[in-house]
Order: C-alpha cells, then sequence, then structure tokens
C-alpha cells in the first residue's frame, strides 16, 4: 500500500493500549512534573528569600514575572524549533539544558543572579512542557487521546502535589540551595531516557520522510503486537478528508484558522494567568495572612493536593463531557471558588475553597493541553501550541505583576476578582468558537471550522 499520512495515522489510530504507550507517556511527560515541581517550589524559595534577602510582595511579584516572561520566550520559540528540528530533539535538548539552569540557581549570591537564572530556567521549562502534549498527541490513537492526555496531566499533579512535601523537608533542613541542587540528577536521567523515544511519524511525513515514518510506525505496531500477545486489528480505511493546502505560519491569524487561534489565546490566557499565579504566590499570599512559614507550607500541601484528582479525571472528563464543556465548567467553578477563596478568613474555609479552586483550574489545565493540539495541523502543531501557551505565559507575568498591587493594597479578594474578568471571557470564547473534537483524529479535527 502507498504509504501517505492518513494511512499511517490509520494504523496509530487502530492500536490497542500497551506498555509501549504508557513508556512513552512517563520518560516525555516527566517534563511536565519538573515543571510544577520548579514553578511550586520556586514558590517556597521565595517565601523562604523574603527574610534572607529581605524581599517585599512587590519584589516576588516582579521576581515571579520575569522568570514567566522566559517562559514565555520559550513556549513562544519552542513550536517554530520542534516544526523544524523535530519533536524528539527538542524535548531532549531543553531538558537538559533546564536542569542544567534550575540547579544553577542555587549558587546565586543575592536577588539579582538568581532572577537572571530563574528567567533561563523557566525559558527552558515553557520550551519542553509547549512541545510535548503535540508529541504525545501524535503518537497516541485517537479514542483515548483525552483520557491518555488526563494521566499526562496527571504528571502536573504529581509535581504539584510532592512540592510542599519537598520543600517542607528540604528547605528548614539543607537550606533553599539544595531545594534547586537535587533536582539536576533527576533531570538528567529523564533526558537520558528520552534518547530511546521515536519521533513523530506524522512529523516525518511532513517534512518528506517517508521512509523514516514507515519504519517508526512499523516498530511501534511490531512492539505493540510483542507486547499485547495477539494479532493487530485490521486497519479500518477512514473516510477521505476535504483537500486542503498544506498550512503555514500565516494561517494562524488567516481566515483558515483566525478563530480558533483567537479562542485558545483568550483560554490560555485565563488559565495559565490565573494558574501560574495561584502557584507561585500561595505560600506568600498564606505568610501575608500571618501564617509562619511551615503553617503555610502545610496548607498549601492541602490546597495543592487538590491537583491530583483533578488532573487524572480531567482526562476522563474531557472524554465524557467533550473538551468545550469540560472547560466550561472548570472556568466558572474557578471562578465561584476563586472568589470564595479571597473571601475566607478562617483556616477550614481558607483551605476548603483554595482546594476547590485548585481542582478546577487542573480540569481546566488538562482541557487546554488536549484540546490545542487537536485543532492545527502537523505542519503548524507544535507552533500553534507554542504561541498558544505564551499567551498564558503573558497572563502569568501581568497577573504576578499586578499581584504586588492588588494583594497588599487591596487585599487577596481584590486579586480573585480579577482573575474572574480574566475566566469569563475564556468562559465565552470556547462557548462560541469552539468546536468538538471528542473521538475525531487529529486530522478530522484540525480540519474543523469554526
Amino acid at each position: 500500500m502507498h504509504t501517505t499520512l492518513r494511512s499511517l495515522t490509520d494504523r496509530i489510530d487502530r492500536l490497542p493500549v500497551s506498555r509501549f504507550h504508557v513508556r512513552v507517556l512517563i520518560i516525555a511527560a516527566l517534563s511536565l512534573f519538573f515543571d510544577t515541581l520548579d514553578t511550586v517550589v520556586t514558590g517556597f524559595i521565595l517565601a523562604e528569600l523574603r527574610a534572607v534577602w529581605q524581599l517585599d510582595a512587590k519584589a516576588i511579584g516582579i521576581i515571579s514575572a520575569i522568570g514567566l516572561s522566559g517562559y514565555l520566550v520559550g513556549s513562544f520559540a519552542s513550536g517554530f524549533i520542534a516544526d523544524y528540528l523535530g519533536r524528539k530533539k527538542t524535548i531532549l535538548y531543553t531538558l537538559i539544558l533546564y536542569s542544567l539552569f534550575s540547579a544553577s540557581r542555587g549558587l546565586s549570591p543575592d536577588v539579582y543572579v538568581f532572577t537572571i537564572l530563574n528567567f533561563f530556567t523557566w525559558l527552558f521549562v515553557g520550551a519542553e512542557s509547549s512541545v510535548v502534549p503535540p508529541y504525545l498527541a501524535e503518537l497516541w490513537p485517537s479514542r483515548v487521546r483525552g483520557k491518555l492526555n488526563g494521566w499526562m496531566m496527571a504528571f502536573f499533579a504529581l509535581g504539584v502535589s510532592m512540592s510542599p512535601l519537598y520543600a517542607l523537608y528540604v528547605i528548614p533542613h539543607f537550606g533553599w540551595q539544595w531545594a534547586l541542587f537535587l533536582t539536576l540528577p533527576f533531570a538528567l536521567l529523564g533526558g537520558l531516557m528520552r534518547s530511546g523515544l521515536p519521533e513523530s511519524p506524522r512529523w516525518l511525513v511532513s517534512k518528506g520522510r517517508v521512509s523514516e515514518a514507515e519504519l517508526v510506525v512499523k516498530i511501534i505496531e511490531d512492539t505493540v503486537a510483542a507486547e499485547t500477545k495477539q494479532a493487530l486489528p485490521a486497519v479500518a480505511i477512514s473516510p477521505p478528508l476535504p483537500t486542503t493546502t498544506p498550512a503555514t505560519l500565516g494561517d494562524l491569524l488567516g481566515p483558515r484558522f483566525r478563530s480558533t487561534t483567537i479562542m485558545l489565546w483568550c483560554a490560555w490566557f485565563a488559565q495559565y494567568g490565573v494558574l501560574y499565579t495561584f502557584l507561585s504566590v500561595l505560600p506568600t499570599v498564606l505568610a501575608l495572612e500571618g501564617y509562619s512559614i511551615v503553617k503555610s507550607f502545610q496548607f498549601s500541601l492541602f490546597i495543592y493536593s487538590a491537583f491530583v484528582p483533578a488532573y487524572i479525571l480531567g482526562g476522563y472528563f474531557v472524554e465524557w463531557f467533550d473538551r468545550k464543556y469540560a472547560a466550561l465548567g472548570a472556568y466558572f467553578f474557578a471562578a465561584v471558588f476563586g472568589t470564595l477563596f479571597g473571601l475566607s478568613t478562617r483556616p477550614e474555609l481558607f483551605v476548603t475553597f483554595g482546594a476547590l479552586t485548585a481542582f478546577s483550574l487542573g480540569i481546566g489545565a488538562t482541557f487546554i493541553y488536549t484540546y490545542t493540539p487537536e485543532l492545527y495541523p502537523t505542519e503548524i502543531r507544535a507552533t500553534g501550541m507554542g504561541i498558544a501557551s505564551a499567551w498564558g505565559r503573558v497572563g502569568g507575568i501581568l497577573f504576578l505583576l499586578a499581584f504586588g498591587i492588588f494583594a497588599v493594597l487591596q487585599g487577596k479578594l481584590a486579586l480573585f476578582l480579577v482573575s474572574d474578568g480574566m475566566l469569563t471571557v475564556a468562559f465565552f470564547a470556547v462557548l462560541i468558537f469552539g468546536p468538538s473534537t471528542r473521538g475525531k483524529s487529529l486530522e478530522q479535527t484540525s480540519s474543523l471550522k469554526t
């Protein structure tokens, strides 16, 4: 049979889920674990450095915003690099560079060096975390893409939930420097494991390397057959798609994808503007409320633990309710619970509504990481994902800069009222322009009209 992109993707989509898919998921998604571990632990370290370097809330907001600006640059550039250089090389090199810069922050003699190194650390974190979702989406069967994406997002949850435990143990006993040094060997090990990952067949075909794509798919088929110990299902011939010209960068804001792009930018801006601010400043917010560092870490542990069921269940929600309806519920409840969190004065209410806010934001994050790669074709999938992800970091930067003003001068409630406005815009953007993609192949979802 003549090898075409459609024939290769039909072969990928009919495969049963096996240890191969789980293995690729774990190795590739380790970046998402380090993404959140680094982000949240940095928040705890900044809370610790308030006393060490005499930092106020405004300074912490600026340092975090500069770090997220590195995330923005990395997210924006990574898509171009991954669409040109390949998914595998991009996620391999960025993890190695991230680990080196992350550990080097522990050598910082002052806040200025720390801020510069933090910028480059988050640059490479942003780069790798923006490429992993398109890479995995291109390898997974369509019928289980949402569920597997939920398990991918569980690595975010693992990083979030482990961060307070990590910070509570390492920072008081060994100092904030070792909290950074000890991430190096694990990140480098993850980079070594990635060297054995396959390249995306879809990307290889888009570059005219059809024989290499055929070889990768054949190896995957043989691996799955050996692991499942049964004959593979017959290849179902999918109905033909409308003939379209290959997508280019200009199509992102051209008539073909303009509505999709603007909708995704709004969703990313709100989702990660609120989420990363919540993750970065929660220990500081708790400290400003009068709680000790240890007590704020303990409260944060309970609140962050809500991300674990959110990310895992999120993968099932986006399959059961479709992507867009899962997102609408997530944004609505994130706004409601975030406002109640801002109103809370008693510890039990503070922790409860904080956890419910985290749960809602976790569902929204699963939606956006599943949805975005589905709506662009292979030629611009990583670029579209990277630029959309960068908009999320723009939201985070602006919101972190606002943190010092709103949290200190107006109180934490004002901060969450601002986030309500951002989530409302995202809610209506997804409601009006978001198409249904549940159960469709990437080639079908990227040809949908919005």
